[in-house]
């Protein structure tokens, strides 16, 4: 499904480019969940938003192909119509947006239809439950005053009415508690049983989220470079030993 290849991506950094992401070659295939993890700057929600096509990320060389359709020829929305879905680290806040004419709108755009409110609102309302939001929440404005467990069920509210065929996930399990925690991972369970061909792949710093979303390949980034890649055992090897031992490979 998806086949990184020797990708390097540059940021912008006051009047220099720095390399933030340095020979980085991975392959996704269709159905599989591959968790990322390393230390904070290591490169990896820069990675996600490099698929996603954000335009801070320079790609300098490699190639990314998305069912063998090259993606770096593409704008974001085309990528996203293509089936890809990023949820954010940090979700914006919109404010005097209304959530429920932002879904609405987004989901048109992407089944390339026009719907009509009623019929929008029989679509949505059952995947608020999936998520554990409320109806209320479609009358707000778009992450604005949402708590943090909020925005994170926000952004995987958004995952189910689009179903993606590959879900990037930027620490979608940081800044809730254990009850938002245990929803986030069920909903996620539920959509892999639901959409069995989708692929994903995690973002994350923390095992929990692992305990409930069993992934078929762990890979492990260290200043931009993924430097092991395997199964679940490298989670193991990092709660012992920490990154460390990797960080000394690219010294």
């Amino acid at each position: 499904m998806l086949h990184v290849q020797n990708l390097v991506v540059s940021v912008q950094d006051a009047d220099i480019s720095k390399d933030i992401i340095k020979t980085c070659s991975l392959s996704v295939a269709s159905g599989q969940v591959h968790v990322l993890m390393g230390p904070n700057g290591s490169g990896k929600s820069s990675l996600v938003q490099t698929l996603m096509g954000h335009p801070a990320y320079q790609v300098k060389s490699g190639a990314v192909f998305f069912n063998e359709r090259n993606l770096l020829d593409d704008p974001t929305h085309v990528r996203s119509r293509l089936g890809l879905y990023l949820s954010m680290q940090q979700p914006e806040i919109i404010s005097g947006l209304q959530v429920l004419t932002f879904l609405k709108e987004i989901y048109a755009i992407h089944v390339q239809k026009s719907i009509t409110l009623k019929e929008f609102l029989l679509i949505i309302n059952p995947l608020l439950n999936h998520v554990g939001l409320t109806e209320s929440v479609l009358y707000r404005s778009v992450n604005d005053g949402f708590s943090g467990g909020e925005k994170k069920r926000f952004e995987l509210l958004q995952m189910m009415l689009l179903k993606p065929k590959l879900c990037l996930l930027d620490e979608i399990d940081s800044g809730v508690d254990i009850d938002g925690l245990l929803l986030i991972a069920q909903s996620l369970k539920n959509y892999r049983e639901q959409n069995p061909e989708s692929s994903m792949i995690i973002v994350t710093h923390y095992r929990r989220i692992l305990e409930y979303i069993q992934p078929d390949v762990v890979h492990i980034m260290i200043d931009g470079n993924i430097v092991q890649t395997g199964g679940v055992e490298l989670i193991d090897i990092i709660e012992t030993s920490g990154y460390e031992c990797y960080a000394k490979r690219i010294e």
